[in-house]
C-alpha cells in the first residue's frame, strides 16, 4: 500500500469528522438552546430533525452529482457548504433561521459520507479497502468524541451554543484546501474516457507500475462491459441491482432501527433518564460515549479485512441486543410515565425511573456517589455504543460502496442514503415523543427487539466481500439472490440434519456459488424437499 493511497484516503475520509462533529454537537447545544428560545417538546425535534431533511434532499440528487462532477470535485464543493452552514447557525437571530441553517447543512451532510466513501473504495486496492474505507468511520467518530468535548467547554457559557456550531466552519475549510491535492478517482476518468490520465493516478496510488498497468487493463475491461444504467433500472434485474438494493436498504433501516444513531443526538437527554441529572453531569458523561465509539471503531479498523464484513455485523448485532435488554432490565418504569404533572418544561420526566433523583438537580445536588443501576446502565450504553461502532457504524457505508456497479455507484449509495436518512428522520423525530409515552425501559426492549430482527437479516441476506476484488463481488452478484441464498443455507442445513457431509458454504468467498445440491445420494430426496 503507497503512500499516496493512504494519504488521499486520509484527507477524503477527513469530511467524516465534519459529519460527525455537526451530527453529535446538537447534543449538547439543544440543553442551551431550549432554555434561551424557551423551545417547546415539539420544536425540540423539529431543530433536530431539520439536519436530516437537508440531508434526504441532498441524497437524492448527490448520486448524479457525483456521477457527473466526480468524486474529488464533489467533496470540494461540499466543505464549502459544511462552511456555510456553521455560520449560518453560529450567528443565527431566531428560531427560523436556526432550522434553516440546520436544513442547509444537513445538505453537506447527506452528501458527505456517499462521496467520501465512494472516493475511498476506487482508489484502493483489495487487501487494505476495508481499512481504508472504514477510516471514515473512525473520523466520524473522532468527530463525535470532539463535539462532545466541545459542549462540555461551552455548556456553561452563556450563548455557548453560537461557538458549538461555528468551530466546524474551521474544519471544512481545512480539508477543503487539503482536498485540492489529492488524486481524482481512476475509474472515474477511465468512465469519462481519459484513460492516460487515470494510469497516470494509477502509477501515483501503486507501489509499481506493473500494477498500475495490470489495473488499468482490468479496469478498462470490466467497466467496457458493465451495462450504463439509469435511474430506472435501479429496482430492475439488471446486473441484479433489485438484491443489491435489498442489501442496502435493508442495512439502511436496520443501521437506524438499532437505535444509536437517535440515541446519539439525544444522549443527555436518555443518560438524565438513567441517572445524570444536571446538564454538566449529562455532557460529560457524553465524553465517554464518545471515547468508546473512537476505540471500538479502531478495532473495527483492524479487524474488517480480516474477520470479514459479515461476522463483524453478527458480532455487533448480538451483542447490542443484549446490552438493550440488560439496560431495560435496569431501567423498570416508575408508577407513573411523563403525563402533564410530572414533566418540566421540556417534556422530561422528572421521576422516570427508579433513581431516587430529579431531572432539574445541579450537580451539587446529585450524590456523589451513582445509585448502582445507573453506574450499569451506563456500562450497558457504552458497551452497546461499542458494539455498534464495530458493526453497523463503519460495515454499513463499506458494504454499500463494494456491491454497486461503478456507473451507477454514485446513484445506488445515494438511493440508499436517502432512504437511511429518511428512516433516521423518522426515529429521531419521534424520539422524545415514544420516550415520554412508554418510558426508558420500553425504548430500549424495543430497539433490543429491532436488533433481533436484524441478526436474522445479516444471517440470510447479507454477502461476505472480504479479500474481493470490486470485480468479482460485481460479478458473483450477477448471480447472487436471496432466494439462492436461501435455498443454500437451507439445503447445508439439511445435509448436517442427515448425517451427510456437508459442503462449505461462505457466499462471496470463494469464486462462484455452488449448485443448491450439496448432498451426498443418501440425501437427495431431504435436500429437494426442503428446497
Amino acid at each position: 500500500m503507497s503512500y499516496s493511497t493512504v494519504a488521499a484516503s486520509l484527507v477524503a475520509a477527513s469530511g467524516g469528522i465534519l459529519f460527525g462533529y455537526d451530527m453529535g454537537i446538537i447534543s449538547g447545544a439543544l440543553l442551551q438552546l431550549r432554555e434561551e428560545f424557551k423551545l417547546s417538546y415539539l420544536m425540540q425535534e423539529v431543530i433536530v430533525s431539520s439536519l436530516l431533511f437537508g440531508a434526504i434532499i441532498s441524497s437524492l440528487f448527490g448520486g448524479t452529482v457525483i456521477d457527473v462532477l466526480g468524486r474529488k470535485f464533489t467533496m470540494i464543493g461540499n466543505c464549502l457548504v459544511f462552511a456555510i452552514g456553521a455560520l449560518i447557525l453560529s450567528f443565527t437571530p431566531s428560531v427560523t433561521v436556526l432550522v434553516f441553517g440546520r436544513v442547509f447543512l444537513g445538505l453537506a451532510v447527506g452528501l458527505s459520507v456517499v462521496a467520501e466513501c465512494a472516493y475511498i473504495t476506487e482508489i484502493s486496492n483489495p487487501e487494505h479497502r476495508g481499512k481504508l474505507v472504514s477510516l471514515t468511520e473512525v473520523a466520524i467518530a473522532l468527530g463525535f468524541l470532539m463535539a462532545y468535548f466541545i459542549n462540555y467547554l461551552f455548556i456553561l457559557i452563556p450563548h455557548g451554543w453560537r461557538f458549538m456550531f461555528g468551530i466546524s466552519a474551521i474544519f471544512a475549510f481545512g480539508q477543503g484546501f487539503a482536498l485540492l491535492f489529492v488524486p481524482k478517482s481512476p475509474r472515474f476518468l477511465i468512465i469519462k474516457n481519459k484513460p492516460i490520465e487515470a494510469l497516470q493516478v494509477l502509477r501515483r496510488l501503486r507501489s509499481d507500475e506493473d500494477s498500475a498497468n495490470q489495473e488499468l487493463s482490468s479496469l478498462k475491461h470490466h467497466l467496457s462491459s458493465e451495462q450504463n444504467l439509469g435511474w430506472k433500472e435501479l429496482c430492475s434485474q439488471k446486473n441484479n441491482l433489485c438484491y443489491r438494493l435489498v442489501i442496502g436498504l435493508g442495512l439502511a433501516f436496520l443501521q437506524q432501527a438499532s437505535g444509536l444513531p437517535t440515541i446519539l443526538y439525544y444522549a443527555p437527554v436518555v443518560l438524565k433518564q438513567i441517572g445524570f441529572y444536571s446538564n454538566q453531569s449529562a455532557t460529560l458523561a457524553t465524553i465517554g460515549a464518545g471515547v468508546t465509539k473512537m476505540i471500538a471503531v479502531c478495532i473495527s479498523l483492524c479487524a474488517v479485512d480480516r474477520i470479514g464484513r459479515k461476522k463483524l455485523l453478527t458480532i455487533g448485532t448480538v451483542l447490542m441486543a443484549l446490552c438493550l435488554f440488560f439496560a431495560s432490565a435496569l431501567n423498570r418504569p416508575s408508577s407513573v410515565l411523563c403525563q402533564e404533572d410530572n414533566c418540566d418544561s421540556h417534556g422530561e420526566n422528572i421521576n422516570f425511573t427508579d433513581n431516587e433523583y430529579v431531572s432539574n438537580a445541579t450537580t451539587e445536588q446529585v450524590s456523589a456517589s451513582l445509585p448502582v443501576s445507573t453506574c450499569l446502565s451506563l456500562v450497558c450504553m457504552l458497551c452497546y455504543v461499542a458494539a455498534y461502532s464495530i458493526s453497523y457504524g463503519p460495515v454499513t457505508w463499506l458494504l454499500l460502496s463494494e456491491i454497486f456497479p461503478s456507473s451507477v455507484k454514485g446513484r445506488s449509495i445515494a438511493l440508499v442514503v436517502a432512504a437511511n436518512w429518511t428512516f433516521n428522520l423518522v426515529f429521531s423525530f419521534t424520539f422524545l415523543d415514544y420516550l415520554a409515552k412508554t418510558g426508558i425501559m420500553w425504548t430500549f426492549i424495543t430497539y433490543g427487539i429491532a436488533c433481533s430482527i436484524g441478526l436474522l437479516f445479516v444471517l440470510t441476506v447479507v454477502p461476505e466481500t472480504k479479500g474481493r476484488t470490486l470485480e468479482d463481488i460485481d460479478s458473483s452478484l450477477n448471480e447472487l439472490s436471496v432466494l439462492q441464498e436461501l435455498k443454500l443455507r437451507c439445503a447445508s442445513s439439511v445435509c448436517t440434519d442427515s448425517g451427510s457431509p456437508r459442503a462449505s458454504y461462505e457466499p462471496l468467498s470463494q469464486g462462484p456459488l455452488p449448485e443448491p445440491a450439496l448432498c451426498t445420494s443418501s440425501a437427495d430426496s431431504h435436500t429437494e424437499s426442503a428446497i
